[in-house]
């Protein structure tokens, strides 16, 4: 099992982290390109899964919480606030979601609580990035 790389986008869909652990393929794009990419993906991916809901007045709004291929898992989380979190990791990773909930906690509790931290920008606070770094290279799917 593998983690291949972590994004972090704020509400309006700007990627203020990135981290890339075990990834071995790129892009071939720009990062930036990347960026936009995968947050266009996560948009379209939330859009098509309301409109193909099955059930009617939901107290919950329909949320995507992976999507896999036969190579990788994107593994998402959607904050009540717009954050969103995507984990790629290997097929075969379990305890992904649990991650992403403790990787969500530490960002709260580094960025978020921190008045000095725009929270718009680019995040390099160097303790929420050890912090994230740790929770990941410590997970069994590591």
């Amino acid at each position: 099992m593998t983690i291949f790389n972590f994004y972090l986008f704020n509400r309006e869909g700007t990627c203020i982290v990135y981290k890339e652990w075990k990834r071995e393929k790129q892009s071939g794009m720009s990062q930036k390109e990347e960026f936009k990419f995968m947050h266009g993906m996560l948009v379209s991916l939330k859009s098509f899964s309301v409109k193909l809901a099955v059930r009617n007045g939901s107290l919950r709004p329909q949320q995507v919480r992976s999507f896999e291929t036969s190579q990788y898992k994107m593994n998402y989380l959607e904050t009540p606030t717009g954050i969103k979190m995507v984990l790629n990791t290997d097929p075969a990773a379990t305890g992904i979601s649990e991650l992403l909930q403790t990787i969500y906690k530490i960002y709260v509790d580094t960025v978020v609580s921190n008045p000095v931290i725009d929270c718009s920008n680019t995040i390099t606070s160097e303790l929420f990035l050890s912090r994230l770094a740790n929770a990941v290279e410590k997970h069994h799917a590591f």
